[in-house]
């Protein structure tokens, strides 16, 4: 799925279409590459200068929602742009012992829901930009998970 937006400055539309890891501006491709290992996280800068004005454009890609800043607004959502600050290592190593503990605990169904989880904890680092929201909902999930594994268990004994 491409995503398309024309900037428009003093030297007339800028083409912009944004393909899976690939930004094209006017013709001329780029590679782009995540920030982070666990979630596709892309803050990618460029400008338009047509002598006059500059135009200042940020491609933003979270997970999967993508959306385009241009001079400090987003054109999709129409919110003010925020530059993604670099994530704490801390999130990522939550991130991959949920999906582990999921594993271990409940199966491809536990690492499923521990990589849903993970998500959540970079969705809402992104949105509180405070650790401590994280490690609470790391505490609750990791009780939840093993909660889930033994009650599981239990239930799958009497099978064997």
């Amino acid at each position: 799925m491409a995503l398309t937006w024309t900037v428009n400055d003093a030297k007339g539309p800028h083409q912009i279409e944004y393909k899976r890891g690939k930004l094209v501006i006017d013709g001329n491709q780029y590679k782009l590459k995540s920030s982070n290992w666990f979630i596709q996280l892309i803050d990618y800068a460029f400008n338009f200068d047509d002598g006059i004005n500059v135009v200042n454009c940020h491609l933003v890609v979270i997970g999967s929602k993508v959306d385009l800043a241009v001079n400090g607004v987003y054109l999709g959502s129409q919110k003010p742009y925020e530059p993604i600050s670099n994530i704490p290592p801390l999130v990522s190593v939550f991130a991959g012992i949920s999906a582990v503990l999921g594993f271990l605990m409940n199966g491809w169904l536990g690492i499923c829901i521990g990589i849903l989880f993970g998500v959540l904890y970079f969705n809402t680092y992104l949105k509180k930009k405070s650790l401590t929201p994280i490690i609470i909902i790391f505490a609750a999930v990791t009780v939840f998970q093993i909660i889930l594994g033994i009650v599981v268990s239990l239930l799958l004994a009497p099978l064997y």
